[in-house]
This record gives C-alpha cells, sequence and structure tokens, in this order.
C-alpha cells in the first residue's frame, strides 16, 4: 500500500509540478529568445515558446533532489545538464553540428567513464557477448548519439517526439511487469513519464495552458534519457530486459532516423540536413492531417514494439533480431516509394 501512494503521489507531483512550470516559464520564453517562429517549413500560424524541455528538466533535477536517486542518477544529471545547456543555446542562437555532436559525445562518455555504463551484452549467446570492451564503449557512443539526435528529428510535429518516448517507457515497464512482476526505480520511471506527458497535453493544445513545444533543448533530453534508460536496464548491473527487446521499445523512431539519413548520404547531403522525408512529413504531404498521423504512427509504434517484444521472448532473442531487421526493410522499402504509402492510404481511407 506505502508503494502504491508514493507511486501515485510521484506521478501527480510531476505532473502538476509540469504544468505550474510550464505556466511559469512560458511569459518568459521571449525574454529569453526560446521561441518558435513560424517560416517555409513550419505549420504553426503563430510564435510557439519553446520551454517544454526546460521544464521536464527541472521536474527530473526536483526529483534528484527530493527522491533517493537511483544509482548512476548523480552522473546522469550531470551529463544531461550538458545536453539542455547546449539545447538551449540552440534554440536561441543557433548553433553549429560540431558543437552539439561534441557535446552529445561528451556527456555520453560522461556516463560510459564516470557512471561506468555501456553496451557490454547484446543478450544474444555469442562468443565474448558480455564483455564487449572497447566494440562496446564504441557501440554505446554510436547508439546514445543516435538515438539523441534521432528523438531531435522525428520531432516534427506536435506530440510526435514526447509519444515515442512514452511509449519506449511504457514499453520498458510492460516488459518488467510481464517478467518479473515488477518494475525497478518504478518512481523515477512515474516521474519522468507523468512530467513528459503533462507536457504532451500542453503540446496537443488538451490544456487550458497555452501550447509549447519542446525545441531542441527538449528533443535531444529526451532522446538522451530514453538511450541510457535502455542501456541502464539491459546492462549489468541491473539486467532486467533483454537488449534485443529494448530495441523494439524504439522501434519507429530508430528505423525512420536511419532511412532518413541513409538517403540523405545517398543523396550527398548532410545527414543532419533539414527536409521533408521523415515518416510524419511524408504522411502529412500524403494529405493526412497531422492529427491523425500522429495517431497512426503511435500507434503502429505500440502495436510493433509489442509485437516484437513477444517474439524476443516467447521464441527467442536470435529471432527476435531477425524480425528487427525484416520489420526495418519493410519500412525501408515503404519510405522509399512513398506511391506504394499512398494506394495503403487510400484503401484506408485516409486520404481521398
Amino acid at each position: 500500500m506505502d508503494l502504491l501512494f508514493n507511486f501515485l503521489k510521484v506521478t501527480a507531483l510531476a505532473g502538476v509540478g509540469a504544468f505550474l512550470l510550464i505556466l511559469v516559464l512560458t511569459p518568459f520564453a521571449d525574454r529569453l529568445r526560446l521561441i518558435d517562429r513560424p517560416d517555409l517549413r513550419k505549420n504553426h500560424a503563430s510564435p510557439v515558446p519553446m520551454v517544454g524541455g526546460l521544464a521536464i528538466y527541472l521536474i527530473l533535477l526536483a526529483g534528484f533532489v527530493l527522491i533517493a536517486p537511483p544509482p548512476k542518477a548523480g552522473w546522469f544529471m550531470f551529463s544531461v545538464t550538458f545536453l539542455l545547456i547546449i539545447g538551449l543555446l540552440d534554440d536561441a542562437f543557433g548553433l553549429g553540428v560540431k558543437t552539439r555532436i561534441g557535446v552529445q559525445c561528451f556527456g555520453a562518455a560522461l556516463m560510459i567513464f564516470g557512471a561506468g555504463l555501456s553496451i557490454q551484452s547484446l543478450g544474444l549467446g555469442f562468443v565474448g557477448d558480455g564483455s564487449l570492451g572497447v566494440i562496446g564503449i564504441c557501440l554505446t557512443m554510436f547508439a546514445v548519439v543516435g538515438l539523441t539526435n534521432g528523438f531531435n528529428m522525428v520531432d516534427g510535429i506536435d506530440g510526435l517526439a514526447a509519444g515515442h518516448l512514452l511509449i519506449g517507457i511504457a514499453s520498458l515497464a510492460a516488459i518488467q511487469l510481464w517478467i518479473i512482476g515488477d518494475v525497478y526505480q518504478m518512481e523515477w520511471l512515474s516521474l519522468l513519464f507523468s512530467a513528459v506527458f503533462a507536457f504532451w497535453l500542453v503540446n496537443m493544445s488538451l490544456t487550458p495552458l497555452k501550447r509549447v513545444f519542446l525545441g531542441d533543448s527538449g528533443s535531444l533530453l529526451l532522446g538522451f534519457t530514453m538511450s541510457w534508460l535502455l542501456i541502464y536496464y539491459t546492462q549489468e548491473p541491473i539486467n532486467l530486459v533483454e537488449p534485443i527487446a529494448a530495441l523494439w521499445c524504439v522501434t519507429l523512431p530508430v528505423f525512420d532516423t536511419v532511412v532518413v539519413i541513409a538517403r540523405r548520404l545517398k543523396n550527398g547531403f548532410s545527414p543532419f540536413r533539414s527536409d521533408r522525408n521523415h515518416l510524419h512529413h511524408l504522411l502529412v504531404d500524403q494529405g493526412v492531417r497531422p492529427s491523425i498521423a500522429l495517431a497512426l504512427i503511435l500507434v503502429g509504434s505500440i502495436i510493433v514494439n509489442a509485437a516484437g517484444i513477444w517474439v524476443t521472448y516467447m521464441v527467442n532473442p536470435v529471432i527476435g533480431l531477425g524480425c528487427y531487421c525484416a520489420a526495418f526493410l519493410g519500412f525501408a522499402y515503404l519510405m522509399l516509394h512513398p506511391e506504394v504509402e499512398r494506394r495503403i492510404l487510400l484503401r484506408a481511407g485516409l486520404i481521398h
């Protein structure tokens, strides 16, 4: 009963706290230069404050101070602070890609060498798996920077980046409830989930508060946080979730990012060059309303994640990885053949 009460208390306080912080920060957004102004690439008609990421960070910081922090949490807060600062500066003044990537690598290095967290097992039972050494460190750096930027890249329509994080957290929690009947560090997961959910409601204009965006500071915060949650729960000493199941927790953000970057490189462009080739852009450009596109992507993400996790645990991780690769090939085919995507949307009655 005490555990349930603490869970509900943390969830409620984090959600209410996020609402209050958004309310307090919004009037200062213009003075802080945290305003997203409309241009040719953006659909919103009027300037929107970008204080969502800062509000979520402050909730995490309050949780770190008020709740007994889990192991490694100090290093995480130290690392993510650098990302938040560089994201806020990018939102306010615009920074170069090299600067942003450099700070992300620095933050990841703090976690790897300070907190001692890295990918050392893929859970496949191969020779050497479980002690990948330098290869594991390189893989960790690549995965963290990749997923951090992946969340930033998919943040193209209201509710999408935050929605992916909520689904990722829910997937991690569901796996643990299914396998061990409990959720390790539930208070911290619920605090993060509640703060992001509160932002999601405001971002989707489902509250009386003025709509706000995450900004680069927020999307980078979410991606960095999700990447370390996956590593934390899949590696020693916690090791509660199969590493391949963790891949399925963030399926669509990873698929979308890989395909878009591959297409940019193939066409001779920078992988960080903005375009309208993300899944949400393709759906909207086909005539799907943004709210419907959001629902399709998030519901599809839930279904794909659940199916992949089920295969990973009920069959075996190697088959789960094979299905992951097959699913990626199918996704890539649809992304690279928008005419096929259009026929599917027509048959579903989503466009005319």
